[in-house]
């Protein structure tokens, strides 16, 4: 094998050319290419951390602001309750009042017609007492001294009642 300088010397020299070229021209835009990139590549993760950062604190304040409103709304339910509480108690206090006023006018009422029937009681035992004292008497009296009588017999049934 015979090792043929020219050819090697001429492709080495060639070789540093293309490297020098290379260097000259396009090594500088490649490594400059290659920063940038790089530099691009780390901007994006210092944005994703940044935005995941952001993220857990909107989490936080979502999860602070969640459960403010569970707060409030167990506030207002127990308001609720408080009030519908209070309002069937008004409305208990109310219907016991209109069953005592109830209760009072049906006695009111019962007394009423107590002495309704009493008088009339009263007029159908002195026309009773009228017809047979006529029957045994045989005379019938003037009005004003019948009643005269019924009266003052009533009075004493009343007061031997009374005495009971």
């Amino acid at each position: 094998m015979d090792l043929q300088w020219k050819a090697l010397l001429t492709q080495a020299f060639g070789f540093l050319i293309v490297v020098w070229l290379l260097k000259k021209y396009a090594w500088s835009g490649l490594l400059e290419f290659m920063e940038k990139r790089r530099e691009l590549i780390a901007g994006e993760f210092d944005n994703i951390e940044k935005t995941k950062a952001d993220a857990e604190a909107l989490k936080t304040k979502f999860d602070e602001e969640l459960a403010g409103i569970e707060q409030t709304r167990r506030e207002r339910i127990q308001e609720a309750i408080n009030e519908a509480s209070q309002h069937a108690a008004e409305i208990k206090e109310e219907a016991r009042g209109e069953a005592v006023e109830l209760r009072d006018k049906a006695k009111k009422d019962i007394l009423q017609e107590m002495d309704k029937v009493n008088a009339i009681l009263r007029d159908r035992m002195a026309t009773a007492v009228v017809t047979v004292s006529e029957k045994v008497i045989r005379e019938r009296l003037d009005d004003a001294k019948h009643r005269e009588l019924i009266d003052r017999f009533l009075d004493e049934v009343d007061l031997t009642e009374g005495a009971r």
